[in-house]
């Protein structure tokens, strides 16, 4: 199978394999027909100018190994310029071959908005760890805030864990790159191990033309570190675990948060949660996880008990966090319905004056109206 992206054999309609001889003799014939001076074709001189720049790379053996090296990562549009190639480095930056494409998905969510993007970090197995358990993070925290966000961004986690060492389109492609570039300055060591590891990620087809390349350096003995993917899986469940386990205490220890008679008394069965999670992860099953789960208090419009206001300005999160984004600014003194409230009653979720529910810190909040209610709030019905 010859990969000839740029058509440079084809163009002087050689073999992969082709001597230097045959080569130079296939060049001249082809040159001399084309020869702008000779051919008067309207096409003369576009074809002969390909033709050089064929033999150009093709008679020179560095430039002919590198070719045929990236011919396996790259098609015809995306093909690097071989003169300039540049190292893909760690995030620390890092000449090291031991490097990895991650695919993850990170999801944000705000009421009805739910937000998808795709992360490919690259680095070190170390900096992996961080790139998983930030992203891990943010899902955990911040991707459950929608009508519609639950179901997409219990897809994403399950897909990030389950996809973790899949991405060997990229992978092959930055350990191929890595390994042309590395030869390019004459790092033969470096140039060797990163074209070592693009095995493992190569399609079979490719594997010999890629070991054709391998046979051409040094073997070198350096160990290469290996990556512990199953713990990339397991710390993208550390947040919730964790979560579990205070939940475990609360639960069936019996410690529960003080409830004083600042609000009303809610039964079990009215205790609403927003998100339940149960997912499998590989072979491993993850027991149901309350994500986040608020004490609703009943919205009566007419009912001025609820109605509290700010003791200051503060911001007015979409989650019960400082981790969330600001949905508003609330001014001092305004009025707002304590509509929930977080298990350790430090978050109270509140109703605006436009009918939108953010989350402040209970220690801003003092029951009572404070400035005057606008006509048209939704916070109460006079």
């Amino acid at each position: 199978m010859i990969l000839d992206p740029l058509k440079y054999y084809q163009t002087l309609g050689v073999d992969y394999n082709v001597d230097d001889k045959i080569l130079k003799i296939c060049y001249r014939e082809k040159a001399k027909f084309w020869h702008p001076d000779h051919n008067k074709s309207p096409d003369a001189l576009e074809n002969f100018q390909k033709i050089s720049l064929a033999y150009d790379v093709l008679k020179d053996s560095k430039l002919r190994t590198i070719y045929n090296l990236l011919a396996l990562a790259y098609d015809a549009q995306s093909f690097p310029d071989m003169k300039s190639l540049k190292i893909y480095k760690s995030v620390n930056g890092d000449e090291t071959p031991f490097l990895r494409v991650l695919l993850l998905k990170k999801v944000s969510a705000k009421l009805n908005k739910v937000n998808v993007s795709e992360e490919k970090p690259v680095g070190t197995f170390s900096d992996a760890l961080k790139f998983v358990a930030d992203i891990a993070k943010h899902n955990w925290l911040k991707g459950w805030w929608g009508l519609k966000a639950p179901a997409v961004n219990i897809a994403a986690i399950k897909q990030n864990i389950k996809n973790i060492n899949q991405n060997r389109e990229d992978n092959f492609k930055l350990l191929v790159h890595n390994a042309a570039a590395f030869y390019d300055i004459g790092n033969l060591e470096k140039a060797y191990l990163s074209a070592y590891q693009a095995q493992e990620y190569a399609p079979q087809e490719y594997l010999p033309q890629l070991q054709k390349f391998i046979a051409l350096l040094p073997r070198c003995n350096i160990d290469i570190p290996q990556w512990d993917y199953d713990k990339l899986k397991k710390i993208q469940l550390k947040l919730p675990k964790t979560a579990a386990a205070v939940l475990f205490v609360v639960v069936f220890l019996g410690v529960t948060p003080f409830i004083g008679n600042l609000l009303p008394k809610t039964e079990d069965s009215k205790i609403a949660y927003y998100q339940e999670v149960r997912f499998s992860s590989g072979q491993e099953t993850v027991d149901d996880l309350v994500v986040s789960k608020i004490f609703n208090v009943p919205v009566d419009t007419s009912n001025t008990s609820m109605l509290y206001h700010l003791r200051e300005s503060v911001d007015v999160m979409y989650g019960p966090s400082e981790n969330f984004d600001v949905m508003d600014k609330a001014k001092r003194g305004q009025t707002v319905r304590v509509t929930g409230y977080t298990p350790d009653q430090e978050w109270f979720r509140v109703m605006l004056d436009n009918g939108e529910m953010g989350f402040i810190k209970k220690q801003y909040l003092k029951q009572g109206i404070g400035l005057e209610i606008p006509q048209n709030s939704k916070i109460f019905e006079k």
